[in-house]
């Protein structure tokens, strides 16, 4: 393999040579002295340091040593390269995947960087990319980097494999992104960033092009969407940006999203909104019970998935309880507090939440959880301080300064403490193998005031909320986009099927009732488990994300002509120079040698 010399004008350093073949032809001459003795020469030697007189050169081994050296060191001036491998240039391609990028009436962002990037991967006359094979990989910019294909070795592979950059993220941290790009490349590898907003600091020569293709755009935009239960019914609040520096005018349609749009019992509400430059409007709208699953939207932009919002009915899961204390003061405190939550139901069969005594038994609802309130006689009333694990979902929102607690005084208790008096467990809870778990409260309500303080209806909405979380059915029915949904299932099963809004089935496996799935989609997901069905809505609320007024086009970067002309290359001036110094190490050995 023949090396390629990057500073030709290194070799002007053989002009070292000349000089060195001077010193050995200009020598000095001896002259003839008689003397008395020779004792005094007995090592004699002709001296060899040069001098005046030119003579017959003399060619000794130094000689040949220092030439070499001059040589040697004249190659490694020069900056000898060598190829060390013919395979493609590695590229990272970090693509911003919000859903800004698919702004625009005509072509958006995404379609731009597309065109943009073919074009360059295309070897079409002078291009950096001519007579050059580039393995091109992708990266997303989401809210978290995620890595979208293996290299592509062709442009054509590279370009096809775009199809799944689909735009759907609620924001893209490209710096993570770039970050991550960068230590999966390695120190050699190309970086592009396709994105429509200008880079945070100016890119100068180095391994990094940053080209952005948005462009500015008023738009108007749904920022948030609720449906909450009331007691008359259900309300819906809805908020909507002007993201523009002008006034602006849109139409708001409220309709039954199931329904056509030409029936006149479809439509929920219309209204035309005039909203001033970067302010919100917010409409309450209330709404019958059993309302079925609507969509508002509002006037075609230049964003069109912020311009509609799917909003499903947000059930609140009853729990079914079942209250077996037969003391009446006890029984009575539980009752009140239950009624207070609007969360329970009274079911005497296939009850999910029980209430007990100290004695009494359950053994037709093996499935049911349950509260045991243990009145002990030998009691004591504690003023605290009170320990409380704040992480069991029993203690959100509870505060027991003041409070006056009445319970036993045994330090040994069942389960694991939740609450205690110092060593004496008040409230403690044991999970069985099958997911049943059993609270033990300990109170004497003639020695507390905690059933007079807010703390009481606090708790019993907690377990409630606990109680009702762990039954079949959805956490939530209305998500933001890129948000997760949380569905718990019956006992039994193991899978599910989630088909997305474009129709797309996966089957997702269940270790433990509870499945998590991320939102990717704009719209309606339904979850299929056995007999069972549930939907969500996915939707696109983020104003920074819906405000275009900052996008930019450019290109910021160079990867640089010497980057790209020498990727491969390897250099090869070490060798030469480990061997002139291996020479002059020589060198110096003859000359000590000779002394």
């Amino acid at each position: 393999m023949i090396p390629t010399f990057t500073l030709p004008l290194g070799f002007l350093s053989l002009l070292a040579i000349p000089g060195l073949v001077a010193i050995y032809l200009l020598r000095t001459r001896s002259r003839r002295y008689p003397v008395s003795s020779l004792m005094l020469w007995v090592n004699q030697q002709q001296a060899r340091e040069g001098g005046l007189r030119v003579e017959r050169l003399q060619t000794p081994l130094l000689f040949f040593l220092e030439l070499l050296a001059i040589i040697l060191l004249a190659l490694a001036i020069a900056a000898p390269i060598i190829r060390t491998t013919q395979g493609a240039i590695p590229l990272m391609v970090v693509l911003d995947d919000s859903f800004s990028m698919l702004a625009g009436v005509d072509e958006t962002p995404r379609v731009r960087a597309i065109a943009a990037l073919e074009e360059q991967l295309a070897p079409q006359g002078f291009n950096l990319f001519a007579n050059r094979r580039y393995a091109v990989r992708y990266v997303l910019a989401g809210t978290e980097p995620q890595v979208l294909n293996e290299p592509a070795r062709t442009a054509d592979e590279a370009i096809d494999q775009l199809e799944a950059w689909r735009c759907l993220s609620p924001s893209a941290d490209l710096g993570a992104a770039i970050s991550f790009a960068a230590e999966l490349g390695g120190q050699k590898t190309l970086m592009l960033v396709l994105t429509d907003e200008p880079p945070p600091q100016i890119l100068g020569e180095d391994r990094m092009q940053w080209w952005a293709f948005g462009i500015p755009h008023s738009n108007m935009a749904f920022v948030n969407a609720t449906r909450t239960v009331t007691d008359s019914g259900e309300r819906c609040l809805l908020e909507i940006t002007n993201l523009s520096p002008y006034v602006g005018s849109t139409e708001l349609i409220v309709e039954v999203d199931d329904a056509g749009s030409e029936s006149s019992s479809a439509l929920l509400h219309q209204s035309v909104l005039e909203i001033d430059p970067r302010a919100t409007r917010r409409i309450f709208l209330n709404l019958p019970p059993k309302t079925p699953p609507f969509r508002a939207r509002i006037g075609e932009d230049s964003l069109g998935i912020d311009n509609t919002v799917r909003l499903l009915p947000q059930y609140r899961k009853p729990v079914l309880v079942d209250v077996r204390i037969q003391e009446p003061r006890l029984r009575s405190l539980i009752e009140n507090a239950l009624a207070s939550t609007d969360r329970a139901l009274s079911a005497k069969t296939g009850p999910q939440l029980l209430f007990l005594d100290e004695t009494t038994v359950a053994d037709d609802a093996a499935e049911a959880w349950s509260m045991r309130v243990i009145t002990e006689p030998a009691a004591s009333a504690y003023l605290g301080p009170f320990v409380i694990d704040f992480t069991h979902p029993l203690t959100e929102g509870l505060s027991l300064d003041g409070v006056v607690w009445g319970a036993g005084t045994r330090e040994q208790f069942m389960g694991t403490p939740i609450i205690t008096a110092g060593n004496v467990p008040l409230l403690t809870d044991t999970e069985r193998f099958t997911g049943v778990h059993e609270i033990r409260l300990r109170l004497r309500p003639d020695l507390s005031t905690l059933q007079n303080s807010p703390n009481w209806p606090i708790l019993m909405w907690n377990l409630l909320e606990w109680r009702a979380s762990q039954t079949p059915g959805l956490e939530r029915t209305n998500l933001r986009l890129g948000e997760v949904a949380v569905l718990t299932t019956k006992l039994g099963t193991t899978s599910v099927e989630v088909v997305s809004p474009d129709g797309g089935m996966l089957v997702q496996p269940i270790p433990d009732r509870t499945i998590n799935f991320k939102a990717e989609a704009v719209g309606i997901y339904e979850i299929r488990a056995s007999l069972d069905k549930y939907a969500f809505s996915s939707n696109a609320l983020y104003q920074a994300e819906s405000d275009l007024t900052d996008k930019a086009t450019g290109r910021w970067g160079d990867w640089g002509d010497a980057t790209l002309r020498w990727w491969g290359y390897q250099s090869f001036a070490w060798f030469f120079l480990l061997l002139a110094i291996g020479i002059l190490t020589l060198h110096l050995f003859f000359v000590k040698r000779e002394t």
